[in-house]
């Protein structure tokens, strides 16, 4: 008989780890140990992901369980069962008869059927569930149609010119005061190269240059003179999506589209953003896989550096999330992760790395847009697991959120939004099928006062 090994393991938690695990044990939120223990909730779940890995456990259940079986942990009532003198084994049973060297070939065929049907159930829920998964990742094609929205305008919402074509998974940027809406995918699927710009003084779309390649599920960003693609998905031949890792340019004063670089990956469902001096790259879906790198890319040195530099980590890896500048510092808000749309805001600092958790949305938000009016910051879009019921508008100063009436109730994602001298604009998305419409909301007033003079 194989003695079992008693011999005392010691406790790898730190003391401050054990303070945040004694208050999980009694069942308390992240929230409340943060207040417990006068810390931030985004400390919270950097103890919590320590005592994870060094408990070698995947959930906060077995975290608790372990602790005690352990003895490092004590919780009122909790019994842990410890082992006792082994009782006598029962005699040996009497040796079978030696059973025939060979199997028939009905034995055979019975027991390969019997390990097929066994693999067949182990495997089909993971396969159910991916299957239900992916086709709406990065594509609607397989999604049920609706009959469209109806449409809920108040007083600060107008409906402007419609798209060309009903598209959703696009981008839109303002460049010298013209909306460009880029790729995309409309209904059926089909992915666009399709360019299309429009004046708001003359309320019209007209045709650009295309895109190098038709791309839906891309990110796009504003630069000087320059509109700046990044990833995306693309369909072969075969239907089979495929991920783009280009970053292309275009220049508004030749109309022209060149290749600048290579992202660090193929990705789509990312979040694009420039300053003055370099555009940065956060999360998306790598084909595998969400991802939570910030990437930067300078635009006055990536001859020297080969362009892409990791700057940060996000807080949760995720895909079609939102991200805008203000200030120099980079707001970053919902997402999607796979299986759960998130509520989480963040605001990043390039120049420190400094990542910090702000106050959350009341709604979580997948294949959404944050947009930044010049006064405050916009949650616009979501219900991809959840019932969209508002839209949100973030106070900088105060960090809190308020709701105002969202036009399209239930889901309204794969959006694209736009800020332009209060006005915030938004094309397209999914709400049951892909919409052709451009809606406006008048999100701020700004007067002109005469100055006043003692002359």
């Amino acid at each position: 008989m194989v003695e079992r090994d008693t011999t005392p393991v010691e406790n790898p938690l730190s003391e401050r780890e054990m303070e945040v695990a004694r208050l999980l044990a009694t069942g308390a939120s992240n929230a409340e140990i943060a207040r417990e223990l006068v810390i931030s909730p985004h400390t919270v779940k950097v103890h919590l992901r320590n005592i994870f890995e060094k408990l070698q456990v995947n959930s906060r259940t077995e975290a608790t369980m372990v602790l005690v079986q352990r003895g490092w942990l004590v919780v009122p009532g909790a019994v842990v069962e410890t082992a006792e003198k082994t009782p006598p084994s029962p005699p040996d049973p009497p040796p079978l008869d030696d059973l025939p060297g060979y199997i028939a070939p009905w034995q055979r065929m019975y027991l390969i059927a019997a390990l097929t049907l066994c693999l067949l159930l182990l495997i089909a829920p993971f396969a159910g569930a991916w299957m239900a998964r992916s086709p709406d990742l990065l594509t609607n094609a397989r999604t049920s149609t609706t009959a469209p929205p109806s449409l809920q305008l108040d007083a600060r919402w107008q409906a402007r010119a419609p798209l060309r074509i009903p598209v959703g998974r696009h981008a839109m940027v303002n460049l010298r005061g013209l909306y460009f809406v880029l790729g995309g995918e409309t209904s059926g699927g089909t992915t666009l190269d399709a360019v299309f710009y429009y004046d708001p003084i003359i309320g019209t779309w007209v045709s650009a240059t295309p895109l190098p390649m038709p791309l839906a599920n891309l990110a796009a960003a504003i630069h000087g003179e320059r509109i700046y693609v990044a990833g995306g998905s693309f369909s072969q031949p075969d239907g089979k999506a495929t991920l783009s890792d280009h970053l292309f340019a275009y220049d508004a004063a030749s109309g022209r589209w060149e290749e600048v670089a290579r992202l660090p990956y193929p990705v789509a469902g990312a979040a694009l953003v420039a300053d003055d001096s370099a555009l940065y790259l956060l999360g998306g879906w790598d084909g595998q896989m969400m991802r939570d790198e910030i990437w930067r890319f300078s635009l006055q040195e990536r001859a020297a550096s080969n362009g892409w530099e990791q700057v940060g980590h996000l807080s949760r890896a995720r895909a079609f999330l939102g991200a805008a500048l203000i200030q120099g510092n980079l707001y970053v808000g919902g997402g999607y992760d796979g299986e759960h749309e998130l509520d989480v805001l963040e605001r990043f600092n390039p120049v420190t790395g400094e990542l910090r958790e702000l106050a959350p949305m009341a709604t979580p938000r997948g294949g959404m847009a944050v947009v930044y009016d010049g006064v405050a910051l916009y949650a616009l879009g979501g219900g991809w697991t959840r019932t969209l019921v508002n839209l949100e508008r973030y106070d900088l100063v105060m960090n809190t959120w308020s709701n105002f009436p969202s036009p399209i109730e239930g889901e309204w994602r794969h959006l694209a939004a736009l800020g332009d001298n209060g006005q915030i604009v938004i094309t397209g998305g999914w709400a049951g099928d892909y919409l052709d419409s451009q809606l406006q909301y008048q999100s701020s007033f700004r007067a002109m006062l005469p100055v006043i003079t003692s002359d």
